[in-house]
This record gives structure tokens, C-alpha cells and sequence, in this order.
């Protein structure tokens, strides 16, 4: 798993060292500031996105995620970055699963899930200033210790667990900067 980590952080590094070689010349060079909700978010949140060169963007999510302080750090490839519906494939490491107890005796199964997840996502752009509502769909990798925690829980006679979806969803405003 560390190496996963130091893999998606190389990358990030790379994105960012492209940014600034390319910051001069790049007339395409953007950033957005948004705000939502789903795991690019870190729960309830906001995510700051930039885009080093055409087809490639790269962010960092920061919020609530209804336990703790949620984050994720990711990038997106645009498959259409000149259109007005973009989709979009990404690949995030961060939070990615909460359990939340709602008493007492189910707090002792509190957790959050650190992991990489991968996922679609559709940048639909609202009108002329390039602001865009992104909305998506995720397949999270949970760890294995979230996992034992999460069957802990469900196999316990005094809870109640609902099943743990497989996918998840997000949707946000992101501003143009």
C-alpha cells in the first residue's frame, strides 16, 4: 500500500512540475474552486482542482465526512476538455468509507476507510465564465481493516448495519478562478 501512496504522490508532483513549465506558454491553464459533496469533496466539503495542461487536472478535497475530517488527493484525465459536457476519468487515495455509530454501545465501531478509489465524472459547464457543476460515480477500494470492522459490526446481535453500497456518488459547483 505504500507504494500506491508513493505512486499517486510522484504523480502529483509530476502534474504540479508540469504546471509550472507549462504555466507561460499554456494559454489553457485553469483552476477551479468547488463545492459539494461526495468523496472528491472529503465528504461535505470543498475541492480545488487544476487543470497543468489540456486533458489532465489534478485536486484535493477537504470536508466533513460525517465522523471526522475527510480528504482525498486525485487527478482527472478529460476525455472532451473543450466541450460543454466533459466526461472525466479519476483515480483519488484518501477517505473513502464511513461507519458512524448512532449510540453509545455502536460508537465502539466508528471508522473511517483510507484507500484509493476510481471513478467517472461528468464537468458540465454553465454558462460564460466556465463555472461547471461535476457530478460522479466511484468504486472505492476500502481497506481490509475497514472491511473486518464493517462485518464486526454487521455480524453484532445488537446493531442494526444496512448493507455498505459498492459505489458511491458526488456532485459539486466548481467556480472558475
Amino acid at each position: 500500500m505504500k507504494t500506491i501512496k508513493h505512486l499517486i504522490f510522484s504523480a502529483l508532483l509530476a502534474c504540479i512540475a508540469a504546471n509550472s513549465l507549462y504555466a507561460q506558454e499554456n494559454t489553457h491553464q485553469k483552476a477551479y474552486l468547488g463545492v459539494g459533496t461526495g468523496f472528491d469533496y472529503g465528504g461535505f466539503g470543498l475541492k480545488v482542482e487544476i487543470l497543468p495542461i489540456k486533458h489532465v487536472g489534478v485536486f484535493g478535497g477537504l470536508g466533513y465526512n460525517l465522523l471526522s475530517l475527510g480528504w482525498n488527493l486525485g487527478g482527472t484525465f478529460k476525455i472532451l476538455p473543450d466541450s460543454k459536457v466533459s466526461p472525466n476519468l479519476m483515480l483519488m487515495y484518501g477517505y473513502n468509507g464511513v461507519f458512524k455509530g448512532t449510540d453509545k454501545y455502536s460508537e465502539k465501531y466508528n471508522m473511517t476507510s483510507y484507500g484509493l478509489t476510481t471513478g467517472v465524472n461528468l464537468d458540465i459547464k454553465l454558462g460564460n465564465k466556465g463555472h461547471k457543476l461535476s457530478c460522479g460515480l466511484f468504486l472505492p477500494f476500502r481497506s481490509g481493516k475497514f472491511q473486518d470492522n464493517y462485518d464486526a459490526a454487521k455480524n453484532d446481535p445488537n446493531m442494526k448495519v444496512s448493507d455498505l453500497p459498492p459505489v458511491a456518488f458526488s456532485i459539486g459547483f466548481n467556480f472558475a478562478l
